[in-house]
C-alpha cells in the first residue's frame, strides 16, 4: 500500500493539503477583527487604499491617528501593510477575506514545503511531514491571527525562494530567488534565516552558483537596510516587556526554559497562548537547571542520532540531517533572547524552526525504518494528523473575540500582563468600568507598563476619577514615551479637566513629538477656541481636518470653528 501511495503526484499532494487545510482551519474564518487588527487595518486610514503604498515603506505598522502619514512602531513590515491594503481595497473591512488570504498562504507554504521535502524523502513521507507543518497547533496562530500575516508572508516567500534554489540550477534562476528573499525580508526581518540557509545549501551542494548568489543578494540586502533605516532606524528596545528589561545574564538564565517551551509544545501542544512573558532572572533548580538538563538531553539524543545516521546511512542522508539540524538551531537561536525581543516566547516564532525539526524527523524515519506492516504505519500517521487537526480546529475558537482570547491567555499564561490589559479594555467596552479597573491593576502588578496604565486611565476616566486617570496616563508615558495612544487619551482629558494653560502647553509639546496626530490638533483647536484664540484655533482644526477628513468628530468641530459658531460639546473623555 505504501508503494502505491508513493506514486502520488505533486498535484494530488497539493489537493490533499488544501482540502485538509480548509477542513481544519474553517473554525477561524469568521473570527472578527481584534487586538492589533484595529490599529493595523480597521482604523488604519493609509491602508484603506493601495494608492498609499509609498507610505507603507516610510514607517512602521501601526496607525495612531496620524492621517495620511507614515505609520508608527519599531517594526518594518511594508509587505504586510501592502497585503492588508490590497485586501481592504478589494473586499473592504471584512475579516473573512483576511482570514482566507492567510489560510491560502498557509496551505501554499505547506505545499511548497512538500516539494522541498520531496528532494530528500519519498512522497508519502514528504506529505506526512508537510501536513504536520500545516496542522500542528503551535503553528496555528500564523493562520488564525491576522496580525501574524507577517509570518505567513515571510515564510511563503522564503520557502518559495529556497525551493527555487533547489529546483533550478541556472544562474539566471538566482534573480527570482533573490526577489523572493527580498519580499520575505519586507514582510519580516527573520527572513535573513532563509538567506543563510540558501547560502549554506549552495555552499554544500551547488558551489558554482554561490558567488553569483552572494553578489545579487548583497545588492538587495543593501536596499533593504536603506529602506529600513530610513523608515524606523536601527533596532530599538523600549524595555516595555519583562524580558527586554533584563540584562544579558538574566536573559541567559531564562534561555533554557525558552528552549524547553518549544520542545514541550511541539510534543504536547496544550496550554497554548498568543504570547508568553515569563522571566527567570535568578538561578533555580526548577526554572533554570532542570530545563537546561532536559535541553542538553535532547541535544545529546540528536547528536547520537546524527552519529548513527553517519554510520548506517549514506553521506547524503547525513548531510541532510545536519542541514536541517542547522536550520532548526538557527531558528531557535533567534528566539533565545540574545537580542531582547518583544515577548519571552511566541508560538509563531517556531514556524521557521519547525521545518528543521520535521526535516530531521524525516531523515530518522527514512534511515530507521519501522518494522511493522504498512497498514499500521498508515493508521498511526492518520491518527497523528487527525489529533493535530482536531486540536488546531479547537484552537481556532479561541479567537472568536478579543475577550475570549484574553481570558484564554490569562488561564494558560498567568504572567500575561498584556492579556490582562486587553481584558480590561473588553470590560471597558462593555461599560463594566469597575471590572476594567480590576484587570488593569492586575496588569500593572504583573509588569507595570504603558498598556496597563493606559487601560487603568481609561477605566478611571469612565468612573469619573479624572485626576487618577491623568496620573495613570502620565505614568504610562514614563514607561513608553512613544506610545501615542497615551498622548491622545491625555489630550481627551483636556476637554474637561485640568488647567487651560497647562493643557495647551501639553498639547503643543505633544505635537512636537507627533505632528501628524489629527486628534492632538483637534484638542488643541478646542482649547484655543475656548480661550478666544480663534485664529490659532482655525489653523489647528484645519490641520486636523487635512490630516484625517474621514473623522466625523473632526469634521463637525471644523465646521463649528470655521463658522465661528458656539462650541457646545459635552465633556466626554472618549
Amino acid at each position: 500500500m505504501l508503494a502505491k501511495l508513493n506514486k502520488i503526484t505533486s498535484w494530488q499532494a497539493a489537493l490533499i493539503i488544501a482540502v485538509i487545510g480548509f477542513a481544519v482551519f474553517f473554525t477561524g474564518l469568521t473570527n472578527p477583527f481584534q487586538g492589533d487588527d484595529i490599529s493595523q487595518i480597521v482604523n488604519n486610514v493609509p491602508a484603506h487604499s493601495i494608492t498609499h503604498i509609498k507610505l507603507f515603506f516610510e514607517g512602521g505598522k501601526f496607525y495612531n491617528g496620524q492621517g495620511l502619514a507614515p505609520l508608527s512602531s519599531g517594526n518594518f513590515r511594508p509587505l504586510m501593510t501592502t497585503a492588508f491594503s490590497l485586501i481592504y481595497t478589494l473586499f473592504g473591512a471584512h475579516p473573512i477575506a483576511f482570514h482566507l488570504v492567510q489560510l491560502i498562504l498557509g496551505i501554499a507554504s505547506a505545499t511548497i514545503l512538500y516539494l522541498v521535502f520531496r528532494y530528500s524523502f519519498k512522497p508519502v513521507l514528504a506529505l506526512f511531514l508537510s501536513l504536520i507543518f500545516l496542522l500542528h497547533p503551535i503553528d496555528s496562530q500564523v493562520v488564525f491571527a491576522i496580525p501574524s500575516m507577517e509570518d505567513s508572508l515571510f515564510f511563503f516567500f522564503g520557502i518559495l525562494a529556497f525551493w527555487l534554489v533547489i529546483r533550478f540550477k541556472s544562474t539566471r534562476s538566482l534573480i527570482p530567488v533573490a526577489i523572493c528573499l527580498f519580499l520575505s525580508l519586507l514582510a519580516k526581518e527573520t527572513a535573513i534565516l532563509f538567506v543563510a540557509m540558501s547560502l549554506l545549501f549552495l555552499f554544500w551542494f551547488d558551489r558554482k552558483r554561490l558567488y553569483k548568489f552572494v553578489g545579487v543578494m548583497s545588492l538587495l540586502l543593501v536596499l533593504y537596510i536603506a529602506l529600513r533605516v530610513n523608515a524606523i532606524g536601527w533596532i530599538s528596545n523600549s524595555n516595555n516587556v519583562p524580558i527586554d528589561s533584563l540584562g544579558f545574564a538574566g536573559r541567559l538564565l531564562t534561555a533554557p526554559s525558552i528552549a524547553l517551551f518549544y520542545i514541550t509544545k511541539f510534543i504536547f501542544p496544550v496550554k497554548l497562548a498568543s504570547a508568553n512573558y515569563w522571566v527567570y532572572p535568578t538561578f533555580s533548580f526548577r526554572h533554570v537547571l532542570l530545563p537546561l538538563l532536559i535541553d542538553l538531553a535532547v541535544l545529546a539524543l540528536l547528536i547520537y542520532a546524527a552519529m548513527m545516521i553517519c554510520k548506517k546511512s549514506t553521506k547524503t542522508m547525513f548531510f541532510t540531517f545536519l542541514f536541517y539540524a542547522i536550520w532548526c538551531a538557527l531558528g531557535l537561536l533567534l528566539t533565545l533572547q540574545i537580542i531582547p525581543l518583544d515577548m519571552t516566547a511566541s508560538e509563531t516564532w517556531f514556524y521557521f524552526p519547525m521545518v528543521g525539526v520535521l526535516g530531521m524527523l524525516g531523515v530518522v524515519l527514512t534511515v530507521f525504518r519501522l518494522r511493522i506492516q504498512s497498514i499500521w504505519i498508515l493508521i498511526i500517521a492518520a491518527m497523528v494528523i487527525a489529533l493535530l487537526g482536531i486540536r488546531t480546529a479547537v484552537r481556532g475558537v479561541d479567537w472568536r473575540s478579543q475577550c475570549a482570547l484574553a481570558s484564554h491567555d490569562i488561564a494558560t499564561s498567568r504572567e500575561n500582563f498584556i492579556a490582562e490589559a486587553n481584558l480590561s479594555t473588553c470590560y471597558y467596552q462593555q461599560h463594566d468600568f469597575g471590572e476594567a479597573k480590576v484587570h488593569a491593576e492586575r496588569s500593572i502588578r504583573i509588569f507595570p507598563g504603558a498598556n496597563g496604565y493606559n487601560s487603568l486611565g481609561q477605566a478611571l476616566a469612565a468612573l469619573g476619577d479624572y485626576p487618577g486617570a491623568h496620573n495613570a496616563f502620565t505614568n504610562g508615558i514614563k514607561y513608553q514615551s512613544g506610545y501615542i495612544v497615551l498622548y491622545d487619551n491625555l489630550a481627551a482629558l483636556t476637554g474637561g479637566y485640568g488647567n487651560s494653560s497647562q493643557n495647551e502647553q501639553f498639547l503643543q509639546k505633544s505635537l512636537k513629538l507627533f505632528p501628524g496626530d489629527s486628534n492632538l490638533w483637534m484638542y488643541l483647536a478646542i482649547q484655543e477656541y475656548r480661550n478666544n484664540q480663534v485664529a490659532d484655533a482655525k489653523i489647528a482644526i484645519t490641520r486636523a481636518y487635512n490630516l484625517n477628513q474621514s473623522s466625523g468628530t473632526i469634521a463637525a468641530i471644523y465646521k463649528v470653528i470655521m463658522s465661528n459658531l458656539p462650541l457646545n460639546i459635552s465633556f466626554s473623555t472618549y
